[in-house]
């Protein structure tokens, strides 16, 4: 059962994120400090470079040899479920779109 205490932690670790997608946001939509086109250029900043790097650190800090086995069995598990539905959506609306 979760507690209050849990409960209470996990609400701590998640309140400065959704406070900072709060202020983004509010910053396009009421305050208009950003136009669509800066937006556009954030969003490539953050998907070319900030998220690789992060990934990168997180995955270079972590050590695999203390991880629980299972976990990353159902991880690499999951993964693989998701790529080959993936691929036979691909597969299955390539085949059942007219041309």
């Amino acid at each position: 059962m979760i507690t209050l205490e849990d409960f209470y932690t996990v609400m701590c670790a998640m309140m400065p994120l959704y406070f900072a997608m709060f202020l983004a946001y509010g910053s396009v939509k009421w305050w208009r400090i950003f136009t669509p086109e800066q937006c556009s250029g954030i969003n490539r900043f953050v998907a070319v470079f900030a998220v690789p790097v992060l990934s990168f650190h997180f995955i270079s800090q972590n050590n695999p040899y203390q991880m629980d086995s299972r976990f990353i069995l159902a991880d690499t598990l999951s993964k693989l479920l998701v790529l080959l539905i993936l691929s036979l959506w691909a597969s299955l609306s390539a085949a059942c779109s007219p041309r």
